[in-house]
């Protein structure tokens, strides 16, 4: 995690932008410790329960890029461009993720996704 955020200064995106898209890539992944590692506690079973749905069927991100509007020290909505795409046996379908605003705070250092 720490190695993304890294890159994520380094190329000019915010860190609660690079929280949402490391977030999206562990659910897309269904890397479950690296998903609830990226949420607040408040907002894990939700998580959870967004891995689940995609626990049997194969799930890939395409053209995601996360914008955040910081509007505290801790505080920040993104928004993102992109979707996910999961494959029911031959068949895609397609989750538009400019649908969703995730609310992420920073908390002990670490931006962290706490609802959408």
């Amino acid at each position: 995690m720490l190695a993304g955020l890294l890159a994520a200064c380094s190329s000019g995106k915010h860190p609660a932008a690079a929280a949402v898209e490391d977030y999206l890539q562990a659910l897309v992944d269904k890397n479950e410790p690296g998903l609830t590692s990226l949420t607040c506690e408040s907002f894990e079973a939700d998580a959870l329960l967004e891995l689940d749905a995609f626990g049997m069927v194969k799930t890939r991100l395409e053209n995601l890029d996360c914008q955040a509007d910081v509007s505290g020290e801790n505080d920040a909505s993104v928004a993102c461009q992109g979707q996910i795409i999961a494959t029911y046996s031959a068949e895609d379908q397609v989750f538009d993720l400019s649908e969703r605003t995730y609310q992420v705070q920073r908390r002990g250092g670490d931006w962290l996704v706490c609802g959408q």
